[in-house]
């Protein structure tokens, strides 16, 4: 496999995808419900669309799974993963943050990924064993290392159970932080650790595309991604915990219960 055209395939390709993103911004007419908080939009499906077709012309061997599409399924040995729209209900209402995300798994372990902020021109980007960078200069998290000093960053299921978990889990972070933010897009939020600007994003039940693209990223950055559990994050992780590292455990105690 050339390592190579697939990281230029990469970031290439949420490129791309971001400018369908720009291109239509405020422009949404076509909306559908997956739940009552759970949405897609035509947009959604075209800038899939443009990540899917430039996959399946560089690697037509390769597996996809994709929030829309569902699984491409060509074996496991190498296997894309996309969001096309992380924060569609933000960028639905002409918000941010929303990012486009999308990585390569090795024998199901993220090798390359990139995530990619439209609005900015932002791409994260990291390889495995190569660090982290925005737009090609380095990025780290931060040196904090007391969770009273800490922000930290969650979402909201439209789920009930995993939102009544996570409702019942905040009353103990809020106080043993600095201060709590939900900014609805779960990738946003790992690129936010990764680049030091926060030090901890929380999901107690999500999917592979809301979490693998930004692992690897925290890895690379130098902090710390398990699921909430403490559990390596694989693919078939459904919670996440990603920290600079420094106040991992203490996040960890303060999540046995839920």
């Amino acid at each position: 496999m050339n390592i190579e055209l697939a990281k230029n395939v990469a970031a290439e390709t949420v490129k791309k995808a971001g400018k369908v993103l720009m291109d239509n911004f405020n422009k949404v007419t076509n909306v559908s419900f997956k739940g009552r908080s759970d949405i897609v939009t035509e947009i959604d499906l075209a800038s899939e669309k443009v990540i899917l077709e430039s996959i399946k012309t560089n690697f037509p061997d390769h597996s996809i799974l994709s929030e829309e599409h569902g699984l491409i399924n060509n074996g496991e040995k190498y296997i894309w993963i996309t969001d096309p729209i992380d924060g569609t209900i933000n960028y639905y209402h002409g918000a941010a943050p929303f990012r486009v995300g999308l990585c390569l798994l090795e024998d199901k372990k993220p090798i390359i990924a990139a995530i990619y902020n439209p609005i900015k021109d932002h791409l994260y980007f990291a390889e495995k064993g190569k660090g982290a960078t925005l737009n090609g200069e380095r990025i780290a998290v931060n040196k904090n290392f007391e969770l009273k000093n800490s922000v930290v960053m969650t979402h909201l299921s439209s789920k009930k159970e995993a939102r009544v978990r996570t409702i019942l889990a905040l009353e103990s972070i809020f106080n043993k932080s600095m201060h709590m933010r939900m900014f609805g897009s779960g990738l946003a939020a790992m690129t936010y650790v990764a680049s030091g600007k926060f030090d901890v994003f929380l999901n107690v039940q999500t999917n592979p595309w809301d979490i693998l693209p930004g692992a690897l990223l925290i890895e690379e950055a130098g902090g710390t991604i398990t699921d909430i559990k403490g559990e390596k994050v694989g693919y078939d992780t459904i919670s996440v915990l990603a920290t600079n590292g420094n106040v991992h455990d203490q996040m960890l105690r303060l999540l046995e219960d839920i």
